[in-house]
């Protein structure tokens, strides 16, 4: 007994690997449009992603390398404090 039948009562069919010749021409048709479709906007996501990824590589600067044992500075943005007043506390904690 598989579990499958255990669940449902009943074995899975499993002619759904095998190609089917279709009954209805239409469907045939519909499958093809389909696909079509699915062809032109992969199309145009791919090219909507090179003309972004090209107007990104004008503008971005490469990041600066830190290495262990180099000071930076620490945003403040997300750390909270008991100051009674966001704007009067630090903005930058450091140098770390």
């Amino acid at each position: 007994m598989t579990p499958f039948f255990a669940n449902y009562c009943f074995d899975p069919e499993t002619e759904w690997m095998k190609e089917r010749e279709a009954h209805y021409p239409k469907a045939t048709m519909y499958v093809h449009w389909m696909q079509e479709i699915h062809r032109q906007v992969k199309q145009t996501l791919d090219n909507t992603r090179e003309s972004m990824t090209r107007y990104y590589d004008q503008k971005a600067t490469d990041q600066p390398s830190i290495d262990v044992g180099d000071l930076v500075m620490l945003n403040a943005k997300h750390i909270q404090t008991k100051q009674p007043s966001k704007k009067l506390s630090l903005q930058l904690y450091g140098p770390f």
